[in-house]
């Protein structure tokens, strides 16, 4: 009888302890989402050189202590939310290319790839802004955004390669495509609208 108490006691206790550490890293998840969200917020009105950590802070309604628990600087903000996006992408890559009810031909591919990878929306300013900061002094970030490009190519050539019966061109169809995504995110970034992805898609497959 003793022993059984003891051991619903403890198991009570294990319980506790485990929803606690549930509850902790959900508040984490939590707080750091919220972070990001109103950092995105202040990007849609504000110049990125221009926000602080206090602007994020305040934005988040949070403490800039708690703020610095999670980062001690706005490109690490900046990082998760590219890095956010780039895993968002390709999930619902994956999950187009794997419906069977969609055309995933190569020419469909090819615009879907553009049309997606283009639409930063405000990240398009926090991507241009993290390649400039990779570009001059971050060893770090540079390295993130050739491990990102690396992997998405593969992808990409990956996914080609499965549509195409010339193999050896794929590798430079996504290395293109990549290099076009790039070029999108600038002209949306500076107001060119209506650009014709399908026309593109043709004129790189010759069709």
């Amino acid at each position: 009888m003793h022993c059984d108490i003891i051991m619903c006691t403890e198991k009570r206790f294990v319980l506790a302890h485990e929803r606690r550490q549930t509850l902790a890293a959900t508040l984490k998840t939590d707080t750091r989402q919220k972070i990001i969200d109103s950092t995105l917020s202040l990007i849609s009105t504000r110049d990125v050189n221009e926000i602080s950590l206090q602007d994020i802070a305040n934005a988040a309604n949070i403490t800039k202590g708690t703020l610095f628990y999670y980062y001690n600087s706005k490109e690490l903000i900046f990082e998760d939310i590219t890095i956010e996006y780039l895993n968002g992408l390709a999930t619902r890559y994956y999950e187009w290319i794997n419906n069977a009810d969609k055309d995933t031909s190569f020419p469909r591919l090819a615009k879907y790839v553009l049309d997606f990878g283009a639409r930063y929306g405000e990240r398009s300013k926090v991507h241009i802004y993290l390649v400039n900061k990779a570009l001059s002094d971050n060893k770090q970030l540079c390295e993130l955004f050739r491990e990102k490009y690396l992997s998405w190519r593969e992808i990409i050539k990956k996914t080609i390669e499965e549509r195409i019966d010339e193999k050896e061109k794929a590798e430079g169809y996504a290395d293109l495509l990549l290099i076009l995504i790039d070029g999108l995110i600038v002209q949306d970034l500076v107001g060119i609208e209506n650009i014709d992805t399908k026309q593109i898609v043709s004129l790189i497959i010759d069709k």
